[in-house]
């Protein structure tokens, strides 16, 4: 799967692995689960979101329905935006190049974790608490200093020589929790209404966007802990408060930019490490920025309705970008016409007749 995988760094994956395999105990594992009800919710407050999950008996639109209500009763403290500095770069990994610079940490690798029933583990209720295993966050090494997003450079500055429809900077928009955003919608809206989107209808749109696109490349994805700082009620000095762990994806998908073939970048971030909300989300913002795919009539035919509503298929079909993309991307670039725009670089200058 992993063709250019290390050794060490496939070791690192699986003791990650089985770091974090739940084992028996009274209560069953749910962590992800709270994660993904906190960012459908808009917040971060896993207790309250296990608190929710219990009084509606695990219906999960319940829950969250429940914990906005909650949110809007709490006092609202307004939080400095989150400065690259205060984000904790814990997992990182890219499709669409084997070798990035600040390297890739597979970390607790999703999509290395097995899809059988294991029997040899004791169901919740079934045996004693298994240990609280140590904390190991899944980052570069257990004695190298865990990298910020400061000092990582972005995977999208490889891309070069390529028609790029890139997104607009419009701001940081409203907050959807505290406002009702109007139409037409700016970019920042949308992306701050879809980061509380519903996670299975996320996926099924990004799922049917992917079957019609010829190219969709994961550049890069990163799971860090991001510091959210609020301004200190005497002084107004900037404090940190608490650190909440983050999804931020990047993908490229085909677009036509003046008429040649070239990329639509695409960007989305979730609350906790459900990794499938950000790809989806990234998918989705690409699919706006190229301008093309979501102004076309959407035939629900029983083929995009059965395709559609298969959670595990369309849920592997969206998370399948995480594993590597490189040959297709690169065959990709390779028959993009180069943006006439762009300084030629030394490569570029070597490849030119």
């Amino acid at each position: 799967m992993y063709a250019t995988m290390r050794e060490t760094a496939g070791l690192e994956a699986a003791r990650a692995l089985v770091t974090h395999r739940p084992g028996g105990g009274e209560r069953t594992d749910t962590s992800l689960l709270e994660e993904q009800l906190c960012a459908e919710a808009g917040l971060w407050e896993p207790a309250v979101a296990r608190r929710a999950l219990h009084q509606s008996r695990g219906d999960i639109a319940h829950a969250v329905s429940m914990l906005r209500v909650w949110a809007a009763t709490q006092p609202h403290v307004a939080a400095a935006a989150v400065r690259p500095d205060d984000v904790v770069v814990l997992r990182r990994l890219s499709s669409a190049y084997p070798q990035i610079p600040g390297g890739q940490w597979l970390g607790a690798a999703p999509e290395l974790m097995p899809r059988e029933l294991d029997w040899s583990q004791p169901a919740p209720g079934d045996g004693p608490a298994a240990p609280e295993p140590p904390e190991q966050p899944p980052g570069p090494g257990p004695d190298a200093k865990p990298p910020t997003r400061a000092g990582t450079p972005r995977v999208r500055d490889l891309i070069d020589g390529v028609a790029m429809r890139r997104p607009p900077v419009d701001g940081d928009g409203a907050d959807p929790a505290a406002t009702v955003p109007a139409p037409p919608y700016p970019r920042a809206a949308v992306l701050a209404l879809l980061a509380r989107g519903e996670t299975g209808a996320l996926v099924a749109l990004a799922a049917l966007i992917l079957g019609r696109r010829s190219e969709a490349v994961l550049v890069e994805l990163t799971v860090g802990v991001a510091g959210v700082r609020v301004p200190h009620p005497r002084t107004g000095v900037p404090c940190l408060a608490a650190e909440v762990p983050v999804t931020e994806v990047e993908v490229v998908l085909d677009a036509e930019v003046d008429g040649r073939p070239g990329l639509a970048t695409g960007w989305g971030a979730s609350l906790g490490t459900v990794e499938r909300r950000a790809i989806a989300l990234a998918l989705l913002d690409a699919a706006m920025q190229a301008d093309r795919e979501l102004r076309e009539p959407l035939l629900l035919d029983p083929q995009t309705v059965l395709a559609a509503t298969d959670g595990p298929a369309t849920n592997g079909f969206v998370e399948h970008l995480r594993l590597p993309h490189y040959a297709g991307f690169t065959a990709y670039l390779a028959r993009a016409v180069p943006d006439p725009t762009t300084p030629m670089t030394e490569s570029r200058m070597r490849e030119a007749p």
